[in-house]
């Protein structure tokens, strides 16, 4: 494995709806930096619907993660919610309750997982692209 291509980028998030907006701009400067600019449209919606879902379901700030392997490029968010994500069939004409079968449909792997006691708890949502 190439070290040289192996990065991680955090960014810390206030409870805002302008930080969707915020979270996709950014990841879009580190893929373009890094020569992975064809990944931007997929990875800025799987980013945008995973801060949009903090945003919605927690009541605080959460943290947009953005880690690259040599196979798989990673986007988790923590937030402060213990709840699990749930993927829902939203009721015929509603504006939400999509954005995790959106994950689901164009990730390659997605999950969640309790923070415990770390980070004052809350969970992480992840999901990738690329991999097994």
């Amino acid at each position: 494995m190439n070290h040289g291509d192996d990065w991680e980028y955090g960014i810390n998030l206030p409870h805002n709806p302008l930080a969707v907006g915020v979270a996709r701009g950014a990841l879009r400067l580190m893929l373009r930096a890094h020569g992975l600019g064809e990944l931007g449209g997929t990875a800025e919606l799987l980013a945008s619907e995973l801060v949009t879902n903090a945003y919605v379901h927690a009541p605080g700030p959460s943290c947009l993660r953005v880690k690259r392997s040599e196979k798989w490029l990673r986007l988790s968010v923590w937030d402060t919610s213990g709840e699990p994500p749930r993927v829902g069939a939203p009721a015929a004409g509603a504006e939400g309750g999509r954005g995790l079968g959106i994950v689901a449909e164009l990730a390659d792997q997605w999950g969640h997982y309790p923070m415990g006691v770390s980070r004052a708890g809350g969970k992480l949502v992840w999901c990738e692209l690329g991999g097994p």
